[in-house]
C-alpha cells in the first residue's frame, strides 16, 4: 500500500514515539513547533490496525463459514459409501466367479458335496468377509482424505486471509477449493480398490487335495474313486 508523506511521519512517530516529525525544528534555534498529530501519530497508526484486523476478521470469518456450511459432513458420509459400494460390487463379481470356478473344479474332481467342497467354500467365504472388511477400511480413509484436505485448504486460506485478502475474495477462493477437493475425491473413489481378493484360491486348494490324495493313495496302495488322479511317471520306487 503506498503512503503519502503524512502517513510515513505518523507510522514513524508512531514506532519511536515523542513528537509527530513535522513539530521538531529544522534550523538552528528553533522550538517544537505545535503539530496536529502532537501524540506521535500513535491514534492514526492503531486505528489503521484497527481496520487491517477487521478486515482479516471478516475474511477468516467468511472462510470458517463456507467450510462449516457447505454440507461437506453430508459429503464425507458420500465418499465413504462411494468407495465401499464401488468395493462392494467387485467382491460380488469376484466371489461369484470364484464360487462358480471351484464348483466346477470340484464337480470334475468327483470331490463334489464332500469334506473338500466344504473346505473350499469355507475359505471363498472367509475370503469374501476379509474383502468387506477391507471395503469399509477403504470407505472411511476415503472420507478421512477428503476431511483433512478440506482443512489443508481451509488452513492455507485463513494464512492468505492474515495478507489482508478481502472477504469476498476470500470467499471466491474457499469454493473453489471446496470444488477441485470434491472432483478429486470423485477420481480417488474410482482408485480405492480392494485387488484381487481369491488369487485363484479355488484352484490352489483343489490340487492340494489331489495332491494329498495321490500321496495317500501312493503310500496304500489303494485306487482313486471318482477322481481323476494326476499323470504321473516313475522311474524307480518311491520313498
Amino acid at each position: 500500500m503506498k503512503m503519502d508523506i503524512d502517513q510515513l511521519q505518523a507510522q514513524l512517530s508512531a514506532e519511536f514515539g515523542g513528537p509527530a516529525l513535522a513539530a521538531w525544528p529544522t534550523k538552528p534555534g528553533q522550538r517544537l513547533r505545535p503539530h496536529k498529530g502532537g501524540d506521535g501519530g500513535a491514534k492514526q497508526a492503531q486505528e489503521q490496525e484497527a481496520k487491517r484486523q477487521a478486515r482479516i476478521d471478516a475474511a477468516t470469518q467468511s472462510i470458517n463459514n463456507i467450510f462449516a456450511g457447505s454440507g461437506r459432513d453430508a459429503m464425507y458420509d458420500d465418499q465413504k459409501q462411494a468407495v465401499y459400494d464401488i468395493n462392494k460390487q467387485e467382491i460380488d463379481k469376484q466371489y461369484s466367479d470364484a464360487e462358480r470356478a471351484n464348483r466346477f473344479g470340484l464337480a470334475r474332481s468327483g470331490l463334489l458335496g464332500g469334506s473338500a467342497a466344504i473346505d473350499s467354500n469355507a475359505e471363498l467365504t472367509d475370503n469374501m468377509d476379509k474383502g468387506l472388511m477391507k471395503a469399509v477400511g477403504l470407505g472411511d480413509a476415503a472420507a478421512s482424505d477428503l476431511k483433512n484436505q478440506d482443512e489443508q485448504a481451509r488452513q492455507s486460506l485463513i494464512s492468505l486471509a492474515q495478507s489482508g485478502i478481502d472477504t469476498g475474495t476470500a470467499q471466491t477462493m474457499a469454493l473453489r477449493q471446496l470444488n477441485a477437493n470434491a472432483q478429486a475425491a470423485q477420481g480417488a473413489a474410482q482408485g480405492a480398490t480392494i485387488g484381487n481378493l481369491f488369487s485363484n484360491m479355488s484352484k490352489a486348494y483343489l490340487t492340494r487335495q489331489l495332491l494329498n490324495g495321490s500321496n495317500t493313495g501312493a503310500n496304500t496302495g489303494s485306487q482313486w474313486y471318482g477322481v481323476s488322479a494326476p499323470q504321473q511317471t516313475y522311474a524307480g520306487s518311491t520313498s
